[in-house]
């Protein structure tokens, strides 16, 4: 009963089950309220709010007693409107150009309509046919939404959308970018993109439609955008750019080998995964700590359990919440305690029942 009871019990539980939720939960247990408040205010400091609140939000539901002030600390001084009027995310949606996260959900509601990879598609490909310096996965990852995606649908690849658009805005981990690019450089049949390329010119934009297309997007909410359900712009930018996408997706049929695009197609699966589980912050959470997509699916696994705390524990741990790390101590110590523990139990037994034993032989005679 001492074992169980013991704080060691609940680390040699991990030796049996290591799934990120389960090593998360284990975490949060152990986390103090000095800890939490200290992320919460490091949050604040950082203008992070939406982290602060949920760190708020996981901590009274452990049980944690939150300070007034730093609860109170939490709420985000910026208006809806602000959002709506935000440059970055037209700048994003337009030009294709990132360097904030409205940039990049500007950049992934083009490719929600095919144009923004038709627009990436020409920009990086026709700088590789003239052999000027280009972006390899915003190519290849550009090419994948093209052959992928159902246009203004809604059934998109929202995992390498948001996959291209981050590693434009260098979101993405080192290692992960490595792995990604090195599998775009295979995956590119450059005999097809060439013909593709030169079979037909590069959609133009109608410059006089961009008005409604603008007045629409303002009147955009933040809860949609976080969705990534852009459909409410589909008339307004089929009137702006208006594409042939079958047409589009014969020009450049056959460019990815499909054996060369696993790596990417694992990546995508796991990022919509973690989009549809946790939301969007937790997808850039999780891109800026994975190192491969392994780890991104070990992510994925973690939304799929925790939900919308999803980003909040990933910055309370980082990749501790997908792996035991230095739990690992924690657990033999747990065996070493258990094992310990049933020598000493047996011991206890067996001792017991010689002493009865001696105790009813002497009864007897």
């Amino acid at each position: 009963m001492a074992f169980y009871s013991s704080p060691f019990a609940g680390a040699l539980a991990l030796l049996f089950d290591g799934e990120p939720e389960v090593i998360t939960r284990y975490r949060l247990q152990r986390l103090s309220t000095e800890a939490l408040v200290k992320e919460i205010r490091t949050a604040v400091e950082g203008d992070e709010f939406s982290d602060a609140e949920d760190l708020v939000r996981i901590g009274q539901e452990l049980g944690h007693q939150i300070p007034p002030d730093v609860a109170a600390s939490t709420v985000e001084p910026v208006t809806e409107a602000a959002w709506r009027n935000s440059t970055g995310f037209f700048q994003g949606f337009i030009y294709g150009e990132v360097n904030s996260i409205p940039s990049i959900l500007g950049a992934v509601a083009a490719d929600y309509f095919v144009f923004g990879d038709v627009r990436d598609t020409y920009t990086q490909g026709s700088k590789f046919v003239v052999g000027d310096d280009y972006d390899r996965f915003t190519l290849g990852a550009s090419l994948f939404g093209i052959a992928t995606l159902a246009p203004g649908t809604g059934a998109f690849d929202a995992g390498a959308s948001i996959l291209k658009n981050a590693n434009k805005a260098r979101k993405l981990s080192t290692k992960l970018t490595a792995h990604l690019v090195r599998s775009a450089n295979e995956a590119i049949d450059v005999d097809i993109l060439k013909r593709g390329l030169t079979s037909m010119p590069a959609p133009k934009v109608s410059i006089s439609s961009l008005s409604r297309l603008t007045k629409e997007a303002a009147d955009f909410k933040i809860d949609d955008v976080r969705k990534l359900d852009f459909s409410k712009l589909e008339g307004a930018v089929k009137e702006a750019w208006p594409i042939d996408t079958s047409a589009i997706r014969r020009q450049f049929d056959g460019v990815l080998k499909p054996a060369a695009i696993e790596e990417l197609r694992v990546a995508a699966s796991s990022i919509g995964g973690i989009q549809n589980y946790a939301g969007f912050r937790s997808v850039f959470k999780a891109i800026e700590r994975a190192d491969s997509p392994a780890e991104l699916d070990r992510f994925k696994s973690l939304a799929k359990g925790m939900g919308d705390r999803t980003a909040g524990v990933i910055r309370l741990f980082g990749k501790g919440a997908i792996w035991l790390g230095d739990l690992v101590f924690e657990i033999a110590a747990a065996i070493v305690f258990a094992i310990v523990w049933s020598v000493g139990a047996a011991w206890t037994a067996v001792t017991f029942l010689l002493n009865l034993r001696r105790v009813l032989r002497s009864q007897v005679v």
